[in-house]
């Protein structure tokens, strides 16, 4: 199966890593201007995004501070699943991203995980000093 594997480590503890991708309004700080996310089984997922693509999903997995998962789709793709995983490190936490697919993921996949990481990490910086 097709899939995209990106993973970032971040210089803050790993129970604000897990409140940055299950909180929704630190999800809209990096993951999308526009979320809808209940970090239970069964929960929703919606992101609206800049360019006014929207996912719709739901959460399949959540085993607190260290992993969560959810599958999603947009109009016109198979569905995906996305994994993000957690880990304690030496200064911080590393998060993992696995994005999973039925069918060749869009080339935009790799690159846009990327960059939410990085977006990531500023919000997470921008955190540590308000």
């Amino acid at each position: 199966m097709p899939s995209v594997t990106r993973s970032i480590t971040l210089d803050a503890p790993l129970e604000e890593v897990w409140d940055a991708i299950t909180d929704e309004a630190l999800l809209r700080e990096w993951f999308a201007p526009d979320v809808a996310f209940e970090a239970r089984e069964g929960g929703e997922v919606e992101c609206r995004y800049e360019d006014g693509e929207v996912r719709r999903g739901e959460v399949s997995l959540v085993e607190e501070a260290e992993r969560l998962a959810f599958t999603w789709t947009r109009d016109g793709h198979a569905e995906s699943r996305v994994e993000l995983i957690v880990d304690a490190v030496a200064d911080g936490a590393r998060l993992t991203v696995v994005e999973t697919a039925s069918s060749p993921l869009p080339p935009r996949a790799a690159a846009g995980w990327s960059l939410r990481l990085e977006s990531l990490r500023r919000c997470l910086a921008s955190l540590a000093y308000a």
